[in-house]
């Protein structure tokens, strides 16, 4: 039986209608598909342009920093000098830094010895001109910047690597040095933590160092636990060190993200991470392509060798990370590179005791040596007032120019100048530590062991895409919300025979964490006060 011709064709409609209405939901999916994935094309072209902005613009600021550390090493960029340096004005170069710094003091604490000066270098003891081969957190270098280009806002922090216990000590030969080392690694990290939730007891940081030893320890290496890349350093005192950064210490079984970085806790106080205590960096070394690996006992292969540490001609920008291949740190050629492998560290393994984070400075001794009551002592007296700077401050009459640069840079909340080191001559001004009050094995290992100069700092640059209207700091650690760039190096400021060089030990690599300088006493902070900016 057949349906009316009209059924029929309204039947027909309806299937039309509903392909047509099929076609359109599909045309519509299409449509919507396509809109979503060009705009997430979009943003994620979008951020990336934008991060490599932000790593322009962190790397080009920098320069006036690493500027101000280079500036530093002639005495110009020290307290109250550092305007010229920091408007772009012209840098006067060093002949050197002063002589060898890694040299001992000549005769006890109170004959004024000079760290790293001598008579030839027409260097003074002077209390003036002794300061400028000192590096404290007196220097503008230390003093976090801030600045603004275009959207960005750029801060910079500095880190002072030779204000570290040097895990170089943990690759000694003499078994007895060995064991010295290892217990003063084993105290650092006991101390490093105290006052907090999760200190480390004595035992697990044994372990802990153990298992350093093990991990840097060339022998222990075979086809299941292979050789890493590697910053080399050998010496007829240490062994090869197999370290190529101090972040490869989060393979080693034991150090956790949470342990090696330093946190921010609740109570407006920072738990120290190992990255603020040990370091691995000062004492860089370098090899001629073709020479004979001290490691490998083989010839170095010049094919992908690295050719391209960074002085300070090149600012940087375009250079290559030296401790990426496992023959160590080596230079093809010369180019940028020229006579970096004559340089010599001159502060070497030394402790600038200006600098050094407290749990380094408890660690450095046993109690029965030296006891707590003296380090409290010695970091009480770096954090007094310096009242002989703070009067001359005071009565000096500055130019409204280095003012007002002063306070667009560094913002107007300027703390007042404290007491530094000008030698290891002034560890006689601490309570207990004069000659009659230490041992003579004690002075002679504190000699040995601390200094007042620095050479490798690690320089972190946070780059945020600003707008920082409506935001108000509301603790010491409170950071402003937004995408942020956060950009560290290792640079060596090394002294050369035609002035100071700046040479990269790491180019600038991404870093997950903001970076603060750690108070002494952090439970004696005055209420937060925020910094203004003009």
């Amino acid at each position: 039986m057949k349906l009316p011709s009209k059924v029929a064709q309204q039947s027909q409609r309806g299937v039309v209608l509903i392909m047509t209405l099929f076609t359109l939901f599909i045309v519509i999916a299409l449509i919507t598909q396509l809109s979503l994935g060009s705009e997430v094309l979009y943003q994620t072209a979008n951020n990336r342009a934008t991060e490599i902005q932000m790593n322009l613009v962190g790397r080009t600021s920098a320069q006036e920093l690493i500027g101000l550390l280079r500036d530093d090493a002639s005495g110009e960029a020290s307290e109250g000098g550092f305007s010229s340096a920091l408007s772009g004005g012209a840098m006067s170069m060093p002949d050197g830094l002063g002589g060898d710094a890694a040299g001992d003091f000549a005769g006890s604490f109170g004959d004024g010895g000079q760290d790293g000066a001598t008579a030839e270098d027409g260097a003074s003891t002077e209390d003036g001109d002794d300061a400028a081969n000192v590096d404290s957190f007196q220097d503008s270098w230390a003093r976090p910047m801030r600045m603004q280009l275009g959207v960005f806002e750029i801060t910079t922090f500095v880190d002072d690597e030779n204000a570290k216990y040097s895990l170089v000590q943990l690759a000694q030969k003499d078994p007895e040095k060995l064991d010295k080392a290892i217990g003063r690694a084993v105290r650092i990290l006991d101390a490093m933590r105290d006052d907090f939730d999760d200190d480390l007891t004595e035992s697990d940081s044994r372990v802990i160092v153990d298992e350093i030893v093990r991990w840097m320890n060339p022998d222990s290496r075979n086809l299941d636990w292979p050789h890493p890349p590697r910053l080399s350093f050998d010496s007829e005192e240490h062994e090869s060190l197999l370290l190529n950064s101090l972040e490869e210490l989060m393979l080693v079984e034991g150090i956790t993200q949470g342990l090696f970085y330093d946190q921010v806790r609740n109570d407006d106080r920072i738990a120290p991470g190992i990255e603020s205590v040990f370091t691995v960096y000062t004492l860089p070394k370098f090899t001629a392509a073709g020479e004979v690996s001290l490691d490998e006992g083989e010839a170095i292969d010049e094919e992908g060798v690295n050719d391209a540490l960074s002085d300070d001609d090149s600012q940087g920008g375009d250079s290559v990370d030296p401790v990426l291949n496992n023959a160590g740190n080596v230079v093809d050629g010369e180019g940028g590179m020229k006579g970096v492998l004559d340089l010599r560290a001159t502060v070497g393994i030394k402790i600038n005791i200006n600098t050094a984070p407290r749990a380094v400075v408890e660690g450095l001794f046993p109690t029965y040596q030296l006891p707590a009551v003296k380090t409290e002592a010695l970091l009480e007296w770096r954090n007094d007032v310096d009242e002989e700077a703070l009067a001359e401050r005071e009565d000096t009459s500055e130019d409204l120019d280095d003012i007002e640069l002063r306070e667009s840079i560094f913002g107007v909340n300027e703390d007042e100048p404290k007491q530094f080191f000008k030698s290891l001559a002034d560890l006689e001004k601490v309570n207990g530590f004069s000659a009659d009050n230490l041992e003579p094995e004690t002075e002679s290992e504190l000699q040995e062991l601390l200094g007042v100069q620095s050479e490798i700092f690690s320089v972190y640059v946070y780059v945020r895409e600003s707008s920082l209207e409506g935001f108000e700091q509301e603790s010491y650690y409170h950071e402003p919300p937004g995408t942020v760039l956060r950009l560290k190096a290792v640079i060596w400021r090394a002294p050369a025979e035609d002035g100071t060089k700046i040479v990269y030990l790491r180019d600038w690599h991404k870093v997950p964490y903001t970076r603060w300088r750690i108070p002494d006493f952090q439970r004696d902070l005055p209420p937060f006060e925020a910094q203004e900016y003009e």
